[in-house]
């Protein structure tokens, strides 16, 4: 092969290679995105039903998640450094008091501050549980003004506009 012949090659092949790559792109343009691992075209979950399970899954969870962190290191570290503290304070560490002495200095107040924790944990545990509600409510609300339209109210007006035959 001469240099001539090879120069011209190797010009062809460059603008064989460009008009490719610009022939993939239009194709890739004008077909519809296809998402991973499957060969049907992408759909929009935004506001259906799939994005509102993993909203209500992802919302629920945390709470959850949070919920049994905050009692689990309540009941692990709060109360034993609680008692420890109560004990100490109330004498019965250096043994002289009484049975009856150590169940009104020691056991009772324990007893009372264990009842106001598990009062402030359950008030903070219903409050996120709320807060997770009004949020998926409000997610809710949004799919349903993007056009969703309920299907369960369409359903009912039909069938309550129907009369009565005899």
């Amino acid at each position: 092969m001469t240099t001539q012949t090879l120069g011209s090659t190797e010009k062809s092949t460059a603008a064989t290679s460009t008009k490719n790559a610009v022939g993939k792109k239009a194709a890739r343009a004008s077909r519809p995105r296809e998402s991973w691992g499957s060969g049907s075209p992408k759909k929009k979950t935004h506001g259906g039903r799939a994005s509102r399970l993993s909203w209500t899954v992802s919302l629920r969870g945390l709470v959850i998640l949070i919920d049994w962190l905050l009692a689990f290191i309540t009941a692990t570290a709060v109360l034993p450094a609680l008692g420890a503290w109560l004990h100490q304070q109330s004498g019965a560490s250096q043994g002289s008091l009484t049975p009856e002495g150590t169940i009104a200095m020691w056991g009772m107040p324990l007893f009372f501050l264990v009842i106001l924790l598990a009062a402030g944990e359950i008030t903070v545990m219903r409050g996120m549980w709320r807060w997770s509600t009004r949020r998926l409510q409000r997610i809710n609300d949004r799919a349903d003004d993007a056009g969703a339209e309920p299907v369960a109210e369409t359903a009912r007006k039909k069938s309550s506009n129907r009369k009565k035959t005899k």
